[in-house]
């Protein structure tokens, strides 16, 4: 007699898994499942009290099988250098389920806020935003202009002596 194996993948893949046995066929393990942004946490269903990530059926087993494959979103972390500059309301870490997000533009005194640069981007970039379904570890650097300032200065007598450009630190 042939039984089947049914597996319910929640979203993740499996290769080389046996969809029939029969009473005489050798002892075999369920493969481990994959799933981009997921750990795999285990395998619930027939014979299963709880999760378990290793489970084999045994030479002389018998009856139809189903399994559920479970998961947990993987965490990956979001660091900023700032280079003197401040920042509130940014977020440190995201997973494959979080909304999309924008980064808060950072501030710096006597300084404008040119961009970000780092990971996934080419260019200094104001506005970055981390889709909802990313994955990886993430880093970016606050990129800074110099203020810049026109000084006039008015003598005693209420006629401009100098003017000049001068940078503001």
């Amino acid at each position: 007699i042939s039984y089947s194996i049914s597996y319910t993948m929640n979203g993740g893949s499996i290769s080389g898994q046996k969809t029939s046995y029969t009473i005489e066929t050798a002892a075999f393990t369920l493969p481990t499942p994959t799933r981009t942004g997921y750990t795999f946490t285990g395998w619930t269903g027939t014979g299963l009290s709880s999760a378990t990530k290793s489970v084999s059926v045994a030479t002389g087993s018998t009856g139809n099988r189903s399994y559920t494959a479970n998961w947990s979103a993987d965490n990956y972390s979001i660091t900023y250098n700032l280079d003197g500059g401040s920042i509130s309301g940014q977020p440190t870490s995201y997973n494959i389920e979080t909304a999309t997000f924008t980064l808060p533009t950072p501030s710096k005194s006597g300084y404008s806020f040119a961009g970000w640069t780092g990971t996934g981007l080419s260019a200094a970039t104001k506005s970055v935003s981390v889709a909802k379904g990313s994955t990886g570890n993430k880093a970016y650097t606050a990129n800074w202009s110099i203020n810049q300032y026109t000084l006039t200065i008015t003598g005693d007598d209420g006629v401009e002596s100098i003017t000049g450009t001068g940078k503001y630190n």
